[in-house]
């Protein structure tokens, strides 16, 4: 929040050129257009009239809406006040984000608990060959020896001295260390402690590599959204031909006909309707639904509904891959620890000739 304000008040500061404390329209043309900084503030800002001017269509209308006093001029105040609209916003989505990756982290981890306990209790009994109730040094060694089961569950399971059960020079300790009773081998109620002090390692590693996978979805949800907009906002431009602030039927059909980045934004933009604009066969109904007035044209309001229907597809299609990315980073980085340490331990053994 501190650093979400002291940049709006830099942005100000920056767009003030002649330091009056107002900014006059004159001077809000010159910042959108050249400096970046207050580009890039105002693209994130989470005020869509601030937002709009950068939108050369809906400058006029964002600035009657900011000018509440009708002075021609923004003043400080008014500033402020769109600022805290954006910074509730931006507080607001922040907290329904992090609403639905607890409630989606609270069921994963549910889920995780008991396939862990239910996979440490299928361990155990593999270990046990003889079901008598309790580990042996000799079924542990046969075990973390030949079966891959079990090696593949000590490898991930997050208690060290269940992991150390896999090393030869560190059977002997590890042993020790969850033998608590001392009487030699490891029974139910000793193999059990380990596996919830290993439980609650796991979901220690899981909420900080969740809270890692957040910032980075955070800043590639931010980047996608500026990138996206920025797109959107060039191609209604571009279509624009007589930079009337409309979008006349033969201004879209010759964009999607002779401009490629057009083209290629439309394609992408995850609106149907947008994107049936590069379908003769679909162009016209499209354009009935995407003309909300009936104009016969569509104005900067119908195309913001339709770019924003768009963004909202493309980021649940992001996140769909995101999860995707991050399965299968974790299946392989599981998958490399059993292998390495399974070669490590043939390697020990290949040294150790006596």
């Amino acid at each position: 929040t501190g650093e979400f304000l002291s940049a709006a008040a830099k942005c100000f500061r920056l767009m003030d050129k002649d330091q009056s404390g107002t900014i006059s329209i004159d001077e809000i043309v010159k910042s959108v257009k050249s400096d970046e900084e207050v580009i890039k503030f105002l693209r994130n800002c989470g005020e869509e009239n601030l937002q709009f001017l950068l939108h050369p269509p809906r400058l006029a209308k964002a600035l009657e809406v900011l000018d509440t006093d009708k002075s021609g001029e923004l003043d400080a105040k008014e500033w402020d006040e769109a600022i805290n609209r954006g910074l509730a916003k931006r507080l607001e989505q922040l907290a329904v984000e992090r609403e639905r990756r607890e409630r989606a982290a609270a069921a994963a981890d549910e889920e995780f608990s008991a396939e862990f306990l239910s996979m440490a209790r299928k361990v155990f009994d593999m270990i046990d060959k003889d079901q008598s109730g309790f580990l042996d040094k000799a079924e542990v060694v046969t075990a973390v020896r030949a079966d891959k089961a079990v090696i593949k569950f000590l490898t991930n399971c997050g208690n060290k001295n269940l992991q150390y059960l896999l090393v030869p020079a560190r059977l002997e300790s590890a042993l020790a260390q969850l033998d608590t009773d001392r009487d030699g081998h490891i029974d139910a109620t000793e193999w059990e402690e380990a596996i919830e002090s290993a439980l609650a390692n796991k979901l220690a590693e899981r909420a900080a590599k969740r809270e890692l996978e957040a910032k980075a979805a955070v800043k590639e949800i931010e980047e996608f959204t500026m990138d996206f907009k920025n797109a959107a906002r060039r191609c209604f431009q571009m279509i624009d031909k007589d930079g009337g602030g409309t979008l006349s039927t033969d201004e879209i059909v010759r964009a999607v006909k002779d401009e490629p980045e057009v083209i290629k934004f439309l394609k992408n933009c995850g609106e149907d309707n947008l994107q049936f604009l590069l379908q003769p066969a679909r162009l016209k109904k499209a354009l009935e639904i995407l003309d909300g007035d009936d104009s016969g044209e569509i104005d900067v309001d119908e195309w913001e509904l339709a770019i924003n229907r768009g963004l909202a597809k493309r980021l649940e299609q992001l996140a769909v891959e995101r999860e995707r990315r991050e399965r299968a980073a974790a299946a392989a980085d599981e998958e490399f620890s059993a292998e390495f340490l399974s070669m490590a331990r043939k390697v020990f053994d290949m040294i150790d000739k006596d």
